[in-house]
């Protein structure tokens, strides 16, 4: 059930950003976590699945010389938080 009353908090709309934007944007975050900083790409991609609030995932991620499970963790935590601010830009 939706609190509808004066004052009651909607959520804000998501910014648009292109596929580029989202995969610099993901990767600049994974890079400052630790033992990220070796990361070397993200592939992000939009994600049409209608029963998913989200409109874009991380499909491939390349670590680099850092830890493959430290980065799949932060990049777990990273991903969800940013798809909850950003919308990919069709």
């Amino acid at each position: 059930m939706t609190d509808t009353s004066p004052g009651a908090a909607t959520p804000s709309p998501r910014t648009p950003r292109t596929r580029t934007e989202l995969e610099a944007l993901v990767l600049t975050e994974l890079r400052t976590s630790r033992q990220c900083g070796g990361a070397i790409h993200v592939t992000v991609v939009a994600y049409d699945n209608y029963r998913v609030g989200a409109t874009w995932e991380v499909a491939r991620c390349n670590p680099g010389a850092s830890n493959p499970v430290e980065c799949e963790r932060a990049l777990s935590d990273i991903v969800l938080r940013l798809q909850q601010q950003f919308d990919i830009a069709h």
